[in-house]
């Protein structure tokens, strides 16, 4: 294996995705109560393993929501609307690394895909895993916070913000 493909491995993998996967559901439920569609969970690596998106995520405040996140791409200081619009792209490439990351989240116990296309995550796995990376705490807290956002809003309103298609 090339040092470029290993060091891609070693940031991108499939335990950290199911990681950062279990975060964002976890953000979900505990903002209200309910699971999180499936779906979404197509759109939380391709925004992660973004650096400046997961800096815009923990740069916003909770409160602010996902429109207020997505509109600070369009301020002039920030000139990245580009970002925004290729989470579609980068979804679709993410989509296989999803599925592994999904799997290995199952199997880790890390959450569980209910009979209807839900996630439903297993709280106290998620919140016993413990890092001393400084980017790695980032991207978790930021998959919560994209998590939270996400469930104060339906998949149409979602799709709309991000322009994306579920």
């Amino acid at each position: 294996m090339g040092n470029l493909v290993k060091e891609f491995y070693n940031i991108q993998n499939p335990a950290l995705s199911a990681y950062l996967l279990s975060r964002f559901s976890l953000g979900y439920m505990e903002e209200n109560q309910d699971m999180t569609p499936m779906p979404l969970l197509f759109i939380v690596l391709p925004m992660m393993y973004k650096k400046e998106i997961v800096d815009f995520i923990a740069s916003t405040q909770k409160k602010s929501g996902l429109l207020f996140f997505a509109d600070k791409f369009t301020e002039k200081k920030n000139s990245n609307k580009d970002l925004i619009l290729q989470i579609q792209n980068t979804s679709q490439r993410y989509k296989v690394m999803t599925l592994e990351a999904i799997g290995i989240g199952m199997s880790g116990k890390l959450f569980e895909i209910q009979k209807d296309a839900y996630v439903l995550p297993l709280e106290d796995n998620i919140s016993s895993f413990k890092t001393k990376s400084k980017e790695l705490a980032k991207m978790g807290k930021a998959a919560e916070k994209l998590g939270i956002w996400c469930s104060r809003l339906t998949l149409m309103e979602i799709s709309q913000i991000l322009k994306v298609r579920f």
